[in-house]
């Protein structure tokens, strides 16, 4: 999947891969992924931690090269969501269940994540979403986010 990267993608995975290459030597080792994995509140022993090196290093080098952080990551990172899940998240937009997100609910959602737009940014935002111009975004012009 590495290979079927977006430029956008790889740049997010090469910005990610240089989170965790802490001493910029173009690999991660056990100790920098094991620094990383901590920070984020994820706790590997020693053994599992050697496992998960092993397991992405592909090349038997020791370390992590971006390819082979690339072919893991990508997996996760740029899933594609199935319709079930697609669906079950528009449902979430689409609160009167009409079959469309329109600018109130829209706006609904925003505020519920924390984010407060004005009236013009919400109009902006349908508008960027809504491809065939009715004002409202169908369940085919979502599934185009993801």
């Amino acid at each position: 999947m590495a290979t079927s990267l977006t430029a956008a993608q790889r740049q997010e995975l090469q910005d990610a891969f240089n989170i965790f290459d802490s001493d910029k030597s173009g690999q991660i080792s056990e100790k920098e992924l094991g620094n990383v994995l901590k920070a984020l509140n994820i706790k590997l022993n020693d053994s599992q931690l050697k496992t998960l090196v092993v397991a992405m290093d592909t090349d038997k080098s020791g370390q992590i090269g971006f390819e082979e952080f690339c072919r893991v990551m990508s997996e996760s990172f740029f899933k594609k969501h199935s319709e079930q899940e697609l669906r079950a998240a528009f449902r979430q937009f689409d609160q009167d269940n009409s079959g469309y997100i329109q600018a109130g609910e829209l706006e609904s959602i925003m505020a519920k994540m924390g984010k407060r737009f004005k009236k013009s940014e919400i109009d902006a935002l349908l508008q960027s979403l809504d491809k065939d111009g009715d004002a409202k975004i169908s369940f085919d012009e979502f599934v185009k986010l993801f």
